[in-house]
C-alpha cells in the first residue's frame, strides 16, 4: 500500500513535513476550542505528540495516529474541497488530494499529493494516517518542523485572525535547500514574479475544475541567491508563512473567518 520503508531522502526533512501535515490538519481544532469534544482531544494529542503519533519513512512520509479522532467529513469541510480521488479498500476509506502543477510535459512528476486513510470505528470513518510524497517532504527541514511542534501548544493564538504564531529563531537555515536543489524537487518555477530571487509555483486541485489556484509555494532568497529568507506555502485553506529573518512562522487558516471583518 505504501512505498518501502528504506529511507532514500534525508530523514530530517521527512519527519519535518510529516509533522507539518499534522499541524495543518489540526490547526483549526487548536484555535477554535468550542465546536465538539474531538476538537479538544486533538489539541491534547498534539501537546503530547510523541505518545500519540509515529512515523514510517520511505519514498515519502507516512504519519500514523495512535487514537483516530477526526471524521472524514471533518477533513473535507476543513479542506473546503472534495478530494481528487476517493477509494474504499476493505475497512478503509482513502481520500487523496492532488495539487497538480500548472504546466505541461512533466506527467505529474512535480504534483503534490496528500493521501489520508480513515478506519471505520462503529459507524464513522476516522483519520488514522496520512501520507505525503517525497517532493514536498524535501522542501523543508526536520529542525524547522521540530521547532514548530514544540511551540504549537504554547504559541500565541488569535481567535479573530485564525492563526498560530511560532518562534523559530533557533532554526539552522543552512539545512534548507538551494535554488538548484529546489529545481530538482519542485521543477522549474511556473509563475513569473519579475524577481529572479523569488521562485514561485502554482497548483490546481486535480479533478476539480471549479477551483483555480488551490496551492502555491513562494520562496525568496537573499541577494546572493544562496540562502532562503522567506517561504510562503498555501494548500487549500491553509497558509504557512515562514520568515527566517524575523525568526517567526505563522500558520493561518481560512476557516470561520468573516470576510467582511
Amino acid at each position: 500500500m505504501f512505498p518501502p520503508t528504506a529511507p532514500t531522502a534525508p530523514i530530517g526533512a521527512m519527519l519535518y513535513l510529516g509533522r507539518i501535515l499534522l499541524i495543518i490538519l489540526a490547526t483549526p481544532f487548536i484555535i477554535n476550542g468550542c465546536i465538539l469534544e474531538r476538537i479538544f482531544r486533538v489539541k491534547d494529542q498534539l501537546c503530547d505528540f510523541e505518545n500519540n503519533f509515529y512515523f514510517e519513512i520511505g519514498e515519502g512520509f507516512r504519519v500514523i495516529l495512535r487514537e483516530p479522532v477526526m471524521l472524514a467529513e471533518d477533513i473535507t469541510w476543513l479542506a473546503g474541497a472534495e478530494p481528487s480521488e476517493r477509494k474504499f479498500i476493505d475497512n478503509e476509506l482513502i481520500l487523496i488530494y492532488i495539487a497538480q502543477k500548472q504546466d505541461f510535459g512533466f506527467n505529474g512528476q512535480y504534483d503534490i499529493p496528500v493521501e489520508l486513510h480513515f478506519v471505520r470505528i462503529d459507524e464513522d470513518y476516522r483519520l488514522k494516517e496520512g501520507y505525503l510524497s517525497k517532493n514536498l517532504t524535501d522542501v523543508l527541514t526536520y529542525e524547522l518542523l521540530t521547532q514548530l511542534m514544540q511551540s504549537v501548544c504554547r504559541s500565541e493564538k488569535s481567535l479573530v485572525e485564525q492563526r498560530v504564531t511560532i518562534d523559530i529563531g533557533a532554526i539552522n537555515r543552512s539545512m534548507l535547500p538551494s535554488p538548484s536543489e529546489l529545481n530538482d524537487i519542485l521543477g522549474p518555477p511556473n509563475r513569473d514574479t519579475g524577481n529572479r530571487l523569488n521562485l514561485a509555483y502554482d497548483y490546481q486541485l486535480k479533478n476539480n475544475d471549479s477551483m483555480d489556484q488551490i496551492a502555491a509555494i513562494d520562496i525568496l532568497f537573499d541577494e546572493m541567491g544562496e540562502r532562503i529568507l522567506r517561504i510562503k506555502l498555501k494548500y487549500l485553506r491553509y497558509n504557512l508563512e515562514v520568515d527566517f529573518e524575523k525568526g517567526e512562522a505563522i500558520l493561518k487558516v481560512d476557516v470561520f473567518i468573516d470576510k467582511k471583518a
